[in-house]
């Protein structure tokens, strides 16, 4: 990390570093998070649980009527193998505080802004025979006590949304900076959390750090126009989506998808034609933001390793987490979420193979395949290699 990334905790939020024995775990794995968890059919089925589905929430996630408190009265906790069934359909999946499984793949969510239990396949949602069933009943049974806590234990990662609990700038707490690699230009592309809404008391920071930063146009990830009509937002973010300098493209968080693909490409046509400086922002400025800009740097010419390191930033920011103490698990992030996304837009089936990727030619391969023109493209690098004047 540079000086400018030398933030830290107040010593009374810093994060237990529990989980460091168990990445080795992980690793013997071979990363296959999910098939590291194990189950049996014929064990015990208690503890029980029955609740029903009240809504689904924007990723295609059913909400369940219980909490996490519910589900620790009911004796499961995070790392427990549970089933869910719903009619007649049962799915057995891991139940943790965040989304640590690949994309596509089932799991039971206890995440600390939601509401309630959820349960998805991560970042694509859930199958059409699975929507629809808001007041159906979901009963919840015990697979295997602990079957996925090596996981839970190495994972899972909280950051505190009080800003005097991190000794850091304000820039760095808002997860706010300046992209970089390959021939992005100075000063031309920045990667935030959200300025327009302050679920995470981050907005105010991010929007004087735009200000600061004379930031003219804002690609947003995460807001649909009604969202946006909602926010009380501060001043300068106010200034940008008054003025129409606001892009909304929002994105689940899977790159793969096809309309995640069209949305994006669609909104990077555009780009050009908008005044920079950019931003790109989601809510946190860590999935979808740090795939939007893995795919910039890339085209760009950023390197493997410059890409990564940018993604790594982020975790530094909220949970202190960086490459120099905590290798196995920067890997581990890297494997589970940042190279899914690099190996479907390279066209790459091995994640060994993608430091040797020409992430130029890949991408831009990449966007023409997916409807993007050579004027169009040729126009996009420029508008994020040519210096600001």
């Amino acid at each position: 990390m540079t000086n400018s990334q030398s933030n830290c905790l107040h010593p009374s939020a810093l994060l237990q570093r529990s989980w460091r024995a168990a990445i080795y775990f992980i690793f013997a794995s071979s990363l296959t998070l999910t098939t590291s968890c194990r189950y049996d059919d014929d064990k015990c089925c208690e503890p029980t649980l029955k609740g029903k589905i009240i809504s689904y929430n924007e990723f295609g996630a059913a909400m369940l009527d219980f909490t996490e408190a519910d589900m620790m009265k009911a004796g499961f906790t995070l790392g427990d193998i549970i089933s869910i069934t719903v009619d007649d359909n049962e799915i057995v999946m891991p139940y943790y505080d965040g989304y640590y499984t690949r994309n596509g793949e089932y799991l039971c969510v206890a995440y600390p802004t939601y509401p309630s239990i959820c349960f998805t396949a991560n970042n694509v949602g859930l199958p059409e025979e699975l929507t629809g069933l808001e007041g159906h009943t979901v009963i919840v049974k015990m697979k295997e006590k602990g079957g996925c806590i090596d996981v839970q234990n190495a994972l899972s990662m909280k950051y505190n949304n009080e800003r005097e609990e991190y000794l850091c700038s304000d820039a760095e707490f808002a997860n706010a900076r300046a992209a970089s690699g390959g021939k992005l230009a100075s000063g031309r592309l920045y990667r935030s959390s959200s300025p327009f809404c302050n679920e995470i008391n981050r907005a105010f920071y991010v929007s004087e750090y735009l200000e600061r930063e004379k930031v003219k146009t804002v690609l947003n990830l995460a807001d649909t126009e009604e969202k946006m009509q909602s926010y009380d937002m501060p001043p300068y973010s106010h200034k940008l989506w008054e003025e129409g300098n606001v892009i909304l493209c929002p994105l689940k968080a899977d790159p793969t998808a096809d309309d995640y693909n069209n949305r994006l490409i669609a909104a990077l046509k555009e780009l050009p034609s908008r005044p920079a400086p950019y931003v790109v922002h989601c809510m946190e400025g860590k999935d979808r933001t740090g795939y939007v800009c893995a795919l910039l740097e890339g085209l760009c010419g950023a390197t493997y390793e410059e890409i990564v390191a940018d993604y790594l930033i982020t975790y530094y920011n909220y949970y202190l987490i960086n490459p120099a103490n905590d290798r196995d698990l920067c890997n581990a992030l890297v494997s589970l979420r940042l190279n899914t996304c690099l190996m479907h837009y390279s066209g790459v089936y091995d994640e060994a193979e993608l430091p040797k990727v020409n992430y130029a030619k890949a991408f831009s391969n990449y966007l023409l395949s997916h409807g993007m023109s050579q004027p169009q493209l040729d126009a996009l690098v420029q508008a994020l290699t040519v210096p600001n004047l």
